[in-house]
């Protein structure tokens, strides 16, 4: 009896979700951070709807010093299919085991998660809008295929300022 208990809470808390790792390992306002995914061409051809083919959400810690609190400023960048790399800064939030995102000018939220000790999840949100609040914005629509993204940590020189 005792081995089948073992065995069970072995698989179940092999099981439990990866967000209740402390997002804090990823994104903390003393320390820099980089991830990225660049999406290959057999995932996009398998995924022929998907619009994102590279997304990157950074975080250098000078850029936070001076925001109130744990609230931290964050690089969001991502390129669709065709298109040029469009950039925009985010105010982040802790929130428990996530970051709560706002893009500045109403542009639209999203929520930042731990995946893994080197992966992060953007999930959650509003469709988000890239501009320089006064300019026309571009628009990331968060169809089924663009609402979860799984980013892997880079190199900080993988990151643009």
């Amino acid at each position: 009896m005792f081995r089948k208990t073992a065995v069970f809470c072995l698989t179940f808390c092999a099981a439990l979700p990866a967000a209740a790792q402390p997002i804090s390992q990823h994104f903390d306002k003393n320390s820099d951070s980089c991830y990225q995914r660049l999406y290959s061409a057999s995932h996009l051809a398998s995924h022929p709807v998907q619009k994102v083919e590279a997304i990157e959400l950074s975080h250098f810690n000078a850029d936070s010093q001076a925001m109130p609190g744990s609230e931290m400023n964050l690089h969001f960048a991502v390129r669709l299919r065709g298109r040029s790399t469009w950039r925009t800064p985010v105010i982040c939030r802790p929130q428990g085991n996530r970051l709560s995102c706002g893009v500045e000018c109403d542009g639209g939220r999203f929520d930042v998660v731990a995946r893994t000790g080197s992966s992060i999840l953007i999930t959650g949100g509003t469709d988000l809008y890239f501009s320089d609040c006064n300019a026309k914005p571009r628009i990331l629509e968060r169809a089924p295929d663009d609402k979860v993204f799984m980013l892997h940590r880079q190199p900080l020189s993988n990151c643009r300022r």
